[in-house]
């Protein structure tokens, strides 16, 4: 019998198999052995014990496999921050953008509470920056059925992850394309707006016609593991520009005549876009120096 995990909780695996069943599985012990960790989204083989319960025998070939958070077969990754309540952070959503483009992922930016006074004025400054490296971005208030169509366009035959902080309404958006789910929603603290999160667990939820998932953990991904010189691939447009720098190994920092500085002071490349680029590189920086 075939299915997808779709929640992982204590070593059990929640098997939605292709009937429409859902069975509480362990894995076989051979799995442990080879040092395979079944994950939420993998295509799975089971062995029913009954009408409730089964074993997994088999895992199918991944597409690929995320650590933060520990899920396989992902289609897109939508990037989700408000941008009001909390108030929008560019380095937030430029980190989280460029968190998805290190693996290798398509993605849509989702920017919330659209219907605050205020909310459409941000977003109409930002998006043609966005625009201009081929990202697409919505403008979301399920409040007021703004983006909606959109968003749900979107996740037709795909398997999605949302990924964003708390608070900024990723619970609301499971809620709506996945009616009746039982989701906690985060509620915003009045100390520095900042949302308490409350997804503990990866779970995978079937939409009218795909999967969708919140993603804990996602916000703490880091880049120590890259190095300095690789920062500028995360970044469309800092890599568009360094196509055309003369400095061999330029890190596009304070080097004078590189074309990415010039870039940034002609305003062919955004300034926060570049402030961005900068924060990342440095937090790069400092954590190889701590290795050695």
């Amino acid at each position: 019998m075939r299915g997808k995990i779709v929640r992982a909780v204590s070593g059990f695996y929640y098997v939605q198999t292709d009937t429409g069943a859902t069975l509480q599985c362990r894995a076989r012990g051979i799995f442990k052995k080879r040092g395979v960790k079944p994950l939420v989204g993998d295509r799975v083989n089971v062995e029913a014990q009954g009408t409730k319960e089964g074993v997994i025998v088999e895992i199918a070939p991944r597409v690929n496999e995320l650590t933060r958070p520990s899920i396989a077969n992902v289609d897109q990754v939508f990037v989700v921050l408000s941008l009001i309540e909390p108030e929008l952070s560019l380095y937030q959503l430029d980190k989280m953008i460029a968190m998805v483009e290190e693996q290798n992922l398509p993605l849509l930016l989702v920017l919330t509470k659209a219907e605050l006074p205020g909310a459409i004025e941000v977003f109409q400054q930002i998006e043609p920056v966005y625009r201009a490296m081929h990202y697409e971005m919505i403008a979301l208030s399920l409040r007021a059925g703004m983006g909606s169509e959109r968003l749900t366009a979107h996740l037709k035959n795909k398997t999605t992850v949302l990924a964003g902080l708390s608070g900024v309404g990723k619970s609301t958006i499971l809620r709506f394309v996945v009616p009746g789910a039982d989701v906690a929603v985060g509620s915003i603290s009045e100390k520095g707006l900042r949302g308490k999160h409350t997804t503990t667990f990866v779970e995978l939820y079937q939409t009218e016609h795909g999967f969708i998932a919140d993603s804990p953990g996602f916000s703490q991904y880091s880049f120590e593991s890259l190095e300095p010189d690789q920062i500028q691939y995360l970044f469309r447009d800092v890599k568009s520009e360094a196509l055309h720098c003369a400095f061999r190994g330029c890190l596009h920092e304070t080097e004078d005549g590189c074309a990415v500085r010039n870039a940034c002071e002609e305003g062919r490349l955004a300034a926060t876009r570049y402030a961005s680029y900068r924060q990342i590189l440095q937090e790069v920086k400092d954590a190889k120096n701590r290795r050695y």
